[in-house]
């Protein structure tokens, strides 16, 4: 038996990079499973949202907001899930301390509890990408309705997730409990089959 456990991706064994489903044109939907993330959920104490913002601003140059937007630069990212509730995500090489970095920062002014082995974050674009989600996300994706950093926490499929938008392009990043991710796949990959989809390596290109 092997003496340590090793770490592996939410989808080993499902996600595997190629081309599936329709076989003709360019494919409708990319994926990308995000890897190597630190992801931690903070929720500030009563009263003390504004006090919480304040020392994220400071220690990360970000000011996340009391709604459902996203804000970010190129290490960390803030989604908000809640009245005075984040999911905080850091990019390689910021991850390897950041859960810990934030405990301490936010120190008697917020819970922030360690999320990164127990989600899993999907990157969604491509031509067809609102089609596709069109087929399982209950809420209206239209660009006039919900565009660049704006966030959901919603279903897709009955299952529940949490989903924002990156860009106009558009891209979207969707996220869901690890223990959910082999039947967020099912249906995403049988909803994108018509289009065809491209399964690719992670493009680490940053959060903002």
């Amino acid at each position: 038996m092997p003496d340590r456990l090793a770490a592996r991706s939410a989808l080993h064994g499902l996600a595997s990079p190629g081309r599936f489903g329709r076989a003709t044109g360019t494919a409708g939907l990319v994926i990308a499973e995000r890897s190597g993330l630190a992801l931690a959920s903070v929720i500030a104490g009563n009263r003390k949202g504004g006090a919480v913002v304040s020392a994220l601003a400071q220690r990360h140059g970000v000011e996340p907001h009391d709604s459902s937007r996203r804000v970010a630069n190129s290490e960390v990212a803030f989604i908000g899930c809640g009245p005075r509730q984040w999911i905080a995500i850091a990019e390689p090489p910021a991850a390897a301390d950041f859960v810990a970095g934030l405990q301490t920062t936010l120190e008697g002014l917020a819970a922030v509890s360690d999320q990164s082995d127990g989600r899993v974050v999907i990157r969604l674009s491509g031509a067809h990408v609102r089609d596709v989600l069109a087929k399982g996300v209950p809420i209206d994706l239209d660009p006039r309705a919900f565009g660049p950093d704006d966030a959901a926490v919603t279903l897709a499929a009955h299952i529940g997730v949490h989903l924002w938008q990156r860009d106009a392009q558009p891209t979207y990043e969707l996220m869901a409990f690890r223990s959910l991710a082999g039947s967020l796949w099912s249906w995403l990959t049988a909803s994108a089959a018509e289009f065809g989809y491209e399964v690719v390596a992670d493009t680490a290109d940053g959060l903002d």
